[in-house]
């Protein structure tokens, strides 16, 4: 049978947002979404403003952080929890306006995630403003490991 068809961006975005309580907090709008590829957006909004009227540095940060999240949380087993072990963002000019975020997963790092027990992957994340430059570069290093059975006592 053919795969199910993705569902409404809106409706995606409603769950993600109330699960990740920051995400929500600054209106994280998730514009696509498949197995291996991402695209969020973020509306240049006063709350989440710098002191010059910008998307604040940590903004930026925060959509490219659910961009790889997102990917790798539904790859990861319901078995496993997703960790993020590094955030390495390099910030090249100033932010025109909002902003888009894709991030991808190789093949490779597919294939890993569903047969590994646990291990690490690097996804990337091209951000783009209105203008259609990049104001940062960013790459996130998430990791899976099994979920930690707790113990009676």
């Amino acid at each position: 049978p053919p795969p199910p068809p993705p569902p409404h961006p809106a409706a995606t975005s409603y769950l993600f947002n109330s699960m990740v309580k920051l995400a929500g907090t600054a209106g994280i709008r998730i514009d696509s979404l498949s197995h291996t590829h991402s695209q969020i957006s973020l509306q240049n909004k006063k709350k989440i403003q710098n002191h010059i009227g910008g998307l604040h540095a940590c903004s930026m940060a925060l959509a490219a952080e659910s961009a790889t999240g997102i990917l790798i949380g539904m790859n990861v087993p319901d078995t496993h929890v997703p960790l993020i072990k590094q955030m390495k963002v390099d910030y090249l000019r100033r932010c025109q306006g909002s902003i888009r975020a894709e991030a991808t997963l190789s093949d490779e790092d597919y294939k890993r995630i569903h047969e590994e027990d646990k291990g690490e992957v690097w996804v990337q994340c091209k951000v783009e403003d209105e203008s259609g430059k990049e104001p940062i570069k960013a790459q996130m290093l998430w990791a899976w490991v099994a979920k930690q059975r707790r113990s009676k006592l």
